[in-house]
């Protein structure tokens, strides 16, 4: 007589029919005989001592080598009719995505493909002892590809499943809404695919390996309280795969990483377990260019001035978005005349100024370029608003129309509603969701563009909406935010802060509205400055996004969830009174405020801090700069030595061009007294690009690109090729030094 496993009842229950007695099994010398209704037919499993399986039914008999192979089958979960559908539905999805995916295994070296990814997952599913679980890890920046390499590697393994064996994948994505619930997101992501598999079932394949489940964008799975709710059910995930499970996690790198990840999820056991990370690192730059001419770009433009910078290790170009939308019809030539300055907002004013001329002749005779443009970008915005609102990822097609109505009532023709609601459902901002009858945005990116300007124009107002009030700002849109503000007047950039801190002093702690709002404040100083120093009092700040070179601010009394300053000097941000920060996540290009209360936890490229000695160590030695016959401090050397200072605001400023015209934040460099100084002594050494743009009154202005600003932000170790550079301004700016002394 063989002995029971109890766990085989369980894992056959979520495949009985419901409304029957759940399975029965008996026991004699032959083996054990598990009877239960699917489908509506009885079945009658008989489990042989050498682990075969016969199946008896009115269907007829079959004979099955194992449990797994009993899971898989037509009886139970067809995979082989799983993995025609998502051939299926995902064949036009991936053909699309023809950008290369690369990135690296944790400590393997070296870029791989998803091909690699692939053959890397399965040695780590079939080396392993059991029970146990293998956990990956796919972390990097929004638009750097993540969800196509899950899309690629699920179409793979589907594609090839009838060779190969290896477990499907089930890809779950978040929704759009915080408070979340992952067996729902399974369910939806089962439905898309017209499969016969119930959300209940999906543990049991998980733990069998004959499923593995992904879960993209777990970053963006929180609840009013955080990301406690979603952590849990992981938690759950990973105790239930055990056995032979695989679990995928994607989300951006400063969320979704080894460290983070054991701290979070208990039950992962690395006596037993596995743990692996991929993280996506971009295309690197001759491939975006080889790319870019397959799309139709000309060599002339590729190696032009104005383009080959674009190209740096480092630049947003990098990333499959950007990279697609710069393939866009039209789009080079605009790039090659040098109007690109901020690559989000120069390719979505692209795509806008092609939409406003596709409506038609009709619309076109009784309205202005002018106001087709602003009816498309208030559309969008209203949908952002309106996704944020209702916490979701996709808007109905009815809701849309009524969007159109609302918007024209603003300021277009009655007589054009009608042709603009037909319209609306094809603008190139929009795309298909898995949903028939749903809209979404065709990238995060775009949707955080769009909610940045509705929140500017609702702050501005005086109106705390509904999203404010409950829903957790990640860094992705805190970024994609201080950028949005680049593009504010003076007087908006002020009308705006000033409203923001209103609300901050007199809404209440009962809903995220005050955490929030200071949020944005400290993402929107990352880009502008404000008139008047904001201060932000009392408040708690899930996450806070600080880049560039801060403008002044000061925080009071203020706890900072975690902390984003990687490259950012915010010497600028006065912390007063009982301040805390549990994350900083930073790297040596990081400038840290002068009194900055000590993180609980330093998040660095390539390791993770938590004893308080360690992140004391790094912050001192973070205080001090490159060796030089006289040792000076970041401090000394940036607030003492004005042709220094001006660097660290010249290699943190995001724009991709600095242009002499009439620009504000450009204007706080070049009009600076020592620009003159530094202009030359990179140009000297050759980290400076410098074209002349003819204008329309028959001048021209310079417009400058400054090479390899990662370098030169890291003055505590500068790579060698920027050392000569260095070691000339530092000199130089010791001689002004003593002269004005």
């Amino acid at each position: 007589m063989i002995e029971f496993p109890e766990s085989l009842v369980e894992d056959l229950a979520p495949f009985a029919d419901l409304g029957t007695e759940p399975p029965r099994a008996t026991q004699n010398e032959d083996g054990i005989v598990i009877r239960l209704v699917r489908n509506g037919t009885e079945f009658t499993l008989r489990f042989a001592t050498d682990g075969r399986i016969v199946e008896q039914s009115e269907l007829g008999e079959r004979l099955h080598l194992s449990f797994r192979a009993l899971l898989a089958s037509a009886s139970f979960t067809d995979l082989g009719r799983w993995a025609d559908s998502q051939q299926a539905f995902l064949r036009s999805r991936v053909q699309a995505e023809t950008i290369p995916i690369v990135g690296a295994i944790s400590g393997n070296g070296g870029e791989c493909t998803v091909q690699h990814f692939d053959d890397y997952l399965d040695d780590c599913w079939r080396d392993r002892p059991q029970p146990r679980s293998v956990i990956a890890v796919i972390d990097g920046p929004a638009g750097i590809g993540k969800t196509g390499l899950i899309r690629s590697l699920a179409f793979k393994r589907a594609e090839s499943y009838r060779r190969t064996q290896r477990p499907l994948i089930l890809h779950v994505e978040s929704r759009g809404r915080m408070l979340q619930n992952i067996t729902d997101l399974m369910a939806f992501s089962l439905q898309t695919l017209k499969i016969f598999v119930t959300y209940d079932q999906i543990p049991v394949l998980v733990r069998h390996g004959l499923v593995t489940l992904v879960v993209d964008g777990f970053d963006e799975l929180g609840d009013p309280s955080g990301y406690e709710l979603a952590w849990a059910q992981v938690n759950e995930l990973v105790q239930s795969a055990r056995g032979g499970g695989t679990l995928i996690f994607a989300g951006r790198e400063t969320f979704i990483n080894r460290d983070r990840i054991l701290k979070a999820i208990p039950a992962i056991d690395l006596s037993v377990d596995r743990l692996e990370d991929f993280s996506l690192t971009g295309v690197s730059p001759a491939i975006a260019r080889d790319w870019l001419h397959t799309q139709g770009w000309t060599g002339e433009n590729l190696d032009s001035e104005a383009v080959r910078p674009l190209f740096e290790e480092g630049s947003y170009a990098l990333r499959p978005f950007f990279l697609s939308e710069l393939a866009r019809p039209g789009v080079q030539q605009q790039v090659a005349a040098g109007e690109v300055e901020e690559l989000l907002s120069f390719l979505i004013a692209a795509m806008v100024e092609r939409e406003a001329g596709k409506f038609g002749g009709d619309v076109d005779a009784v309205t202005t370029s002018a106001q087709r443009t602003q009816f498309i970008s208030r559309l969008m915005e209203e949908v952002a608003r309106d996704l944020a609102e209702n916490q979701a990822g996709a808007i109905q097609v009815e809701t849309l129309s009524w969007l159109v109505e609302a918007v024209c009532d603003e300021f277009l023709p009655k007589e054009v509603t009608g042709i603009l609601k037909n319209r609306a459902g094809v603008i190139a901002f929009l795309t298909d969701d898995d949903r028939r009858g749903y809209r979404k945005f065709i990238h995060e990116y775009v949707y955080n563009y769009y909610l940045s300007k509705s929140f500017i124009s609702s702050v501005i107002d005086g109106e705390l909406t509904k999203y404010i009030r409950r829903n957790i700002f990640g860094v992705d849109f805190l970024e994609c935010f201080s950028e949005v503000c680049r593009n504010l007047s003076q007087e908006n950039v002020d009308a705006l802060v000033k409203s923001a801190l209103n609300m901050i002093s007199t809404a209440g702690d009962h809903d995220r509205a005050r955490g929030n709002l200071a949020a944005m404040v400290i993402s929107a100083c990352s880009a502008v400055t404000p008139t008047a120093i904001p201060v932000i009092a009392d408040v708690s700040v899930e996450e806070a996004y600080v880049a560039e070179t801060m403008s002044e601010i000061i925080l009071k009394n203020v706890f900072i969830g975690q902390m984003h300053a990687r490259s950012a000097d915010f010497r600028n941000v006065k912390f007063e009174g009982d301040c805390s920060i549990s994350t900083l996540i930073a790297d040596d290009g990081t400038v840290p405020a002068i009194k900055i209360p000590m993180p609980a936890v330093l998040a660095l490229p390539d390791k993770t801090l938590r004893k308080p000695e360690d992140v004391l160590e790094w912050f001192n030695g973070q205080a001090w700069t490159f060796d030089a016959d006289d040792q000076f401090s970041i401090d000394d050397l940036l607030s003492k030595l004005e042709p220094f200072n001006l660097l660290a605001r010249i290699v943190r400023h995001k724009g991709f061009w600095l242009k002499d015209c009439e620009e504000r934040t450009a204007r706080r460099i070049l009009d600076d007294p020592n620009w003159e100084l530094v202009k030359q002594l990179l140009d000297e050494h050759n980290l400076l690009t410098m074209r002349l743009d003819v204008q329309a009154s028959g001048g021209s202005a310079p417009f400058y690109h400054v090479k390899n600003k990662a370098a030169l932000r890291d003055l505590k170790h500068p790579p060698k090729e920027v050392w000569p550079f260095l070691q000339k301004l530092l000199s130089e700016s010791l001689r002004i030094f003593r002269e004005d002394k």
